[in-house]
């Protein structure tokens, strides 16, 4: 594995470490057992979205997807990144609309990943 390849596997790993750690943050101070150390509920609540969706972003050159596969991948990864930017957003009517995008954006995912699972390929 060269340099850069380590390297990105590290950045993608430490990404995903913040939003395990994040993520569990976030758990606690919904129960009141943690504190947000002064930062803003919006940023705690999108920093795991983000990080999870720039690592999954990141390793998609190690993991050598075919096209679909790969198409795939992206969609997943820019819904959890569009995800995290409406956690940012000021509620309103535009945030709102982006929120529906996001799910309609997982309800594609998961259907397409059901159907490719279901309808046999092709060969």
């Amino acid at each position: 594995m060269g340099a850069k390849k380590r390297i990105v596997r590290w950045i993608a790993i430490g990404l995903v470490i913040v939003a395990l750690i994040a993520s569990v943050g976030l758990l606690a101070q919904d129960g009141g057992t943690g504190r947000s150390l002064g930062f803003p509920a919006a940023a705690i609540s999108s920093l795991p979205l983000l990080a999870v969706g720039v690592s999954f972003l990141l390793i998609q050159p190690m993991l050598r997807p075919r096209w679909a596969e790969l198409t795939k991948n992206i969609l997943l990864a820019a819904t959890f990144l569009l995800w995290g930017c409406v956690q940012l957003m000021v509620q309103n009517s535009l945030s709102k609309t982006l929120g529906d995008v996001v799910i309609a954006l997982y309800v594609v995912d998961l259907a397409w990943t059901v159907l490719a699972r279901v309808i046999p390929a092709e060969k």
